[in-house]
């Protein structure tokens, strides 16, 4: 009696799992590429014009760049100055002390 219990709940479970599988697994519909049309005479001015555009705008950027790179020598130097002023400063304490 206790092993046909088991074996119909077994059963059940293996139903189960079987009927949940077949329902998850559906088949992927195809993948459809659209298709871009011919670019219209309209498309070919405007995208010239975006061209045009991008072109400024990468050349504005190399300029900020170019300032960029200036400003951060600048920066840099200073830096090294205060670096320096920071040592002459540690050896005067130095030789404070000593005197």
């Amino acid at each position: 009696m206790r092993t046909m219990r088991v074996f119909i709940i077994s059963a059940a479970m293996l139903a189960c799992t079987v009927i949940g599988i077949a329902q998850t697994s559906e088949p992927t519909p195809p993948l459809t590429i659209p298709t871009q049309p011919a670019p219209a005479p309209a498309d070919a001015a405007k995208e010239q014009a975006e061209q045009a555009e991008l072109a400024a705008d990468i050349k504005e950027l190399q300029e900020l760049k170019a300032q960029n790179n200036e400003i951060l020598k600048d920066q840099q130097a200073a830096l090294d100055a205060l670096e320096q002023l920071a040592k002459d400063a540690e050896q005067l304490r130095i030789y404070s002390k000593r005197g």
